[in-house]
């Protein structure tokens, strides 16, 4: 195993910080795989089955096992990290610019076009190894105007050029979900059932600039261009339940099936594991709804993450106590609920949950992680 640190640029006097990689196997050999955790700060989960991860891939790297490069990042965000408000994390946002930590990476497509157009005049076609080199030339030469940009371009630069990027995260509370790209829709379904996920929302552009996106949306956008281009990145985002879901006993399960996942692709060696057999529900995100709360108070939640429920069901009461008014909170589309919020408190217009349906609607979607 090999350690990197990346320094970022100092934000105040004396408060230097650093994002820590770990890298496994040779590159250029097998596939390029990247794993990253706590890009919300606060969201836990990820950080832990990295750590049983990394014990995993350093015992098969004592048995010369690895045949791929895997590269491990178990905390993404050390500026979110250092946010602590009265023991508290607030990871999600910067709070400099107030800007979600999972929003606006860099556009890859538009910032590599003009290069490939330079360097590929002369050939026939255009080839993802030239992608590749040009993406991490671009991000090499993009200024880093902030510390958190400065950490934007460190993480692109280690996973653009991979062939699958999975980005570990978590909500409120919530069942195991994960989004991706629906070009990618059969091997995302084999995932899905090696990492016991019964529920995937499918979007190719859920809008933002998050994390994934900014990896493999520019395949995508690089092929109106390069018809013969395909897909070359399978960039996931994985929801590891709640953000209280931390525990040794679910992170080691989580860490084991990843890496049976890896021995699948041919990254790790072995005894090849079978893809388990479980049904797994494929939801468009733009059916997709998040309900919000029609009052302030008291939020008592009648259906819970997990369950389906029908269009205009009371899923929730809030109740003010002050003048006993009992509000319903109902679905406006129905589907499954597959977050939901944890403190039973809201003001008005606070999200009380997330639910994924089957079928598209005007006004259906939202960002995701």
């Amino acid at each position: 195993m090999k350690i990197n640190n990346h320094k970022l640029p100092e934000h105040a006097l004396s408060g230097q910080r650093q994002l820590t990689s770990f890298h496994f196997g040779q590159p250029g050999v097998g596939e390029k795989i990247y794993l990253q955790a706590g890009l919300h700060a606060d969201e836990l989960p990820g950080m832990l089955v990295l750590h049983y991860l990394k014990r995993l891939l350093s015992q098969a790297e004592r048995r010369g096992e690895i045949q791929s490069e895997i590269i491990i990042v178990p905390i993404a965000n050390p500026p979110g990290m250092a946010q602590v408000l009265l023991n508290s994390g607030i990871g999600r946002f910067d709070l400099i610019s107030g800007r979600n930590f999972n929003r606006d990476f860099p556009d890859l497509a538009k910032l590599v076009q003009q290069r490939l157009e330079a360097a590929t005049s002369s050939e026939k076609e255009t080839t993802p190894q030239q992608i590749r080199r040009a993406m991490a030339d671009a991000l090499q030469d993009l200024p880093a105007l902030s510390e958190v940009d400065a950490l934007r371009q460190h993480l692109l630069m280690l996973a653009c050029d991979a062939d699958l990027v999975l980005d570990l995260h978590c909500d409120d509370r919530a069942i195991l979900h994960l989004y991706a790209d629906p070009a990618w829709r059969a091997a995302v379904g084999v995932l899905a059932r090696f990492l016991h996920i019964d529920t995937v929302l499918l979007s190719q552009d859920s809008g933002g600039g998050s994390f994934d996106e900014a990896c493999g949306l520019p395949w995508h956008r690089l092929a109106a261009h390069y018809p013969e281009l395909a897909p070359a990145c399978m960039a996931v985002t994985v929801e590891l339940r709640g953000q209280q879901d931390v525990s040794h006993s679910l992170a080691s399960a989580d860490a084991e099936r990843i890496y049976q996942y890896l021995q699948h692709r041919g990254a790790i060696a072995g005894v090849v594991p079978e893809v388990p057999q479980r049904e797994v529900v494929m939801l468009p995100f733009s059916a997709g709804e998040i309900v919000n709360a029609p009052a302030s108070g008291l939020l008592l939640l009648l259906r819970q993450p997990g369950e389906w429920v029908a269009k205009d069901e009371v899923v929730a009461e809030i109740i003010d106590p002050i003048t006993d008014t009992v509000k319903a909170v109902r679905a406006k589309a129905g589907g499954i609920i597959y977050a939901s919020r944890r403190a039973p408190f809201v003001t008005l217009g606070a999200e009380v949950m997330k639910i994924a349906g089957k079928t598209p609607y005007t006004g259906g979607g939202g960002l995701a992680s």
